[in-house]
């Protein structure tokens, strides 16, 4: 009779604590939830400000092929 007692005890035990680590962990995920709706703004900004440079490899490509037609022409002119 004492090792029921004993079992079921252990078991609301465990229970209770595996209820404890759902409602923290349900509890960060909301939190997590909320930070990440109040940063979109930010974010949505960010993204803004930060579009043009997608464009930087293309200008960074001409001014290389700018770059390698003045050396040949340097060159050319015995520079």
């Amino acid at each position: 009779m004492i090792g029921w007692i004993v079992g079921i005890f252990v078991g609301l035990v465990v229970v209770l604590i595996v209820v404890l680590l759902v409602a923290r962990l349900i509890i960060t995920a909301r939190q997590i939830g909320n930070e990440a709706r109040a940063a979109h703004p930010s974010i949505e900004r960010i993204r803004e400000a930060t579009a043009p440079l997608h464009g930087v490899d293309g200008v960074n490509a001409q001014a290389t092929g700018l770059l390698e037609a003045a050396r040949s022409a340097r060159k050319a002119l015995g520079g």
